[in-house]
């Protein structure tokens, strides 16, 4: 391990100590323990699943987060007891921002769950496309994005929020991807999500110095092996919501 590299590790450790985490770095990955559990997580510049560590490097705090959340350690709130209302752009892009793995990104329609008008859980959707596989007069949506605040799980919440999306939109289905690298997708199947295949593994350049990323659409063939290093995910897992009418 690299004295830099080490310097990220240390500060991750630390954070996760903030956050009653026991921590323990081993040369391949993190041990996490809390309470009764314990987990390990590798640490991977390739499509290995596990934490990869340009995101320990960029996004710390969320990375903590999802591993607070794997530890159970979350705070429990039922979707029963949350009210379903719609978000503006501006607040959606923020909690999206603050909260989710991938940021924010482009939708047209935020629903959220609020718990005494605290904005708990969001689920971003895109505009309804024709598909094949649906009658002509239904149209299919993505849930492009789906996040709960710091420290929360909402209960139901995904299922809560799909469900009162599909009722208002007449949806004929809802299709959304997961990132293999962090997700087998078990609580999207749980909400009633079936699984319809798996995409190939994105690429993206990472900044050696800043350790930013930069999408790139297929495998780039040469590249500044000084400046970037190649990167990749797993693949994902698309899944597909179809409400009972």
């Amino acid at each position: 391990m690299s004295t830099a590299n080490n310097k990220y590790l240390l500060q991750f450790k630390a954070l996760l100590i903030l956050k009653k985490i026991k921590v323990r770095l081993e040369n391949d990955g993190i041990v996490c323990s809390a309470k009764n559990k314990t987990l390990k997580f590798a640490i991977t510049n390739s499509e290995k699943r596990g934490i990869p560590f340009d995101l320990i490097v960029t996004m710390p705090e969320k990375i903590g987060n999802i591993i607070l959340s794997k530890l159970n350690l979350n705070k429990t709130v039922f979707a029963r007891n949350c009210e379903v209302k719609k978000v503006e752009r501006k607040e959606a892009e923020q909690f999206l921002e603050k909260y989710h793995i991938m940021n924010s990104t482009q939708s047209a329609y935020n629903l959220g769950l609020f718990y005494k008008d605290e904005l708990l859980a969001l689920a971003s959707f895109s505009k309804g496309r024709k598909m094949n596989r649906l009658p002509e007069n239904k149209r299919s949506f993505e849930l492009i994005r789906f996040c709960c605040k710091e420290g929360i799980t909402v209960t139901g919440g995904l299922t809560k929020l799909v469900k009162n999306f599909c009722r208002e939109k007449k949806a004929g289905d809802v299709m959304t991807y997961v990132d293999k690298q962090f997700s087998l997708g078990d609580s999207f199947i749980k909400a009633g999500f079936v699984k319809l295949g798996e995409t190939e593994p994105n690429y993206f350049l990472v900044n050696r110095k800043t350790y930013e990323r930069i999408s790139v659409k297929t495998k780039p063939q040469k590249f500044d092996e000084g400046v970037f290093y190649l990167g990749h995910n797993s693949g994902n897992i698309k899944l597909v919501y179809t409400p009972n009418e």
